[in-house]
């Protein structure tokens, strides 16, 4: 059986799916292995930097935590930085070479909270947020120092916001309650999250690379990578 370690190489980035299962690269019952990786990028209204670790046992259960330092360019969060923490689990439920499938499954939920900084000279907003759906992915193997991992994930997204002031003095263009009867607002959003990764590793003597470009929808058109480790 496979096993695989590897570093994810960054291209443009994805926001906050970031959270990545590193299971798909090793084979259910090979040992447990840990994940570190980093990458940057951009959507919609906003760019950014994140770090990611997570653990995997045995390459059933991923268990991680992923770190993202936005910077908002358009929206109510315009010219503010959100710093948003996501711990998140996935399950490798079925295999391809597992009872004959030809494609593998894997479910994740990640929990999202998020801190805003920089609303001078009023209160800063904060919010919170998941994510929850299934991956479907298959690996082939391209000779003898390759292998081609294409994945799709389809979530369902919620985000919740709280802005705590109107004044027109504020950095970013958030808006509350203007009547003054709580002092503060909370916006909250339902969406879809699709992401494309055709992901590919590259063996090149005890090291393996792993390339993982990715393209789809978070609230809009979003592209990007990640580059880490896998020990």
């Amino acid at each position: 059986m496979r096993k695989l370690i590897g570093l994810c190489f960054l291209t443009a980035t994805l926001l906050a799916t970031s959270a990545h299962a590193q299971g798909i690269f090793i084979d259910r019952g090979d040992p447990n292995a840990i994940n570190a990786a980093v990458g940057g990028g951009m959507v919609k209204d906003a760019w950014g930097v994140s770090a990611l670790g997570s653990w995997s046992y045995r390459g059933v259960f991923d268990a991680g935590a992923d770190f993202i330092r936005y910077a908002y360019t358009a929206g109510k969060n315009k010219d503010i930085a959100g710093y948003r923490l996501t711990p998140f689990v996935t399950w490798h439920m079925f295999r391809a070479e597992e009872d004959e499938l030809p494609i593998s499954i894997s479910g994740t939920l990640g929990v999202e909270r998020e801190v805003y900084m920089g609303n001078t000279p009023v209160a800063n907003p904060e919010g919170w947020g998941l994510y929850v759906g299934p991956s479907i992915y298959r690996r082939f193997e391209l000779g003898t120092s390759m292998v081609f991992v294409p994945e799709l994930l389809a979530a369902y997204e919620y985000r919740a916001t709280r802005y705590y002031s109107g004044a027109l003095d504020q950095t970013s263009g958030n808006t509350s309650d203007q009547s003054g009867g709580t002092g503060y607002t909370t916006e909250s959003k339902h969406n879809v999250r699709v992401l494309l990764r055709p992901n590919l590793l590259v063996k090149a003597g005890n090291t393996k690379y792993l390339i993982m470009p990715y393209v789809g929808y978070q609230a809009g058109f979003a592209v990007g990578g990640n580059i880490g480790a896998m020990f």
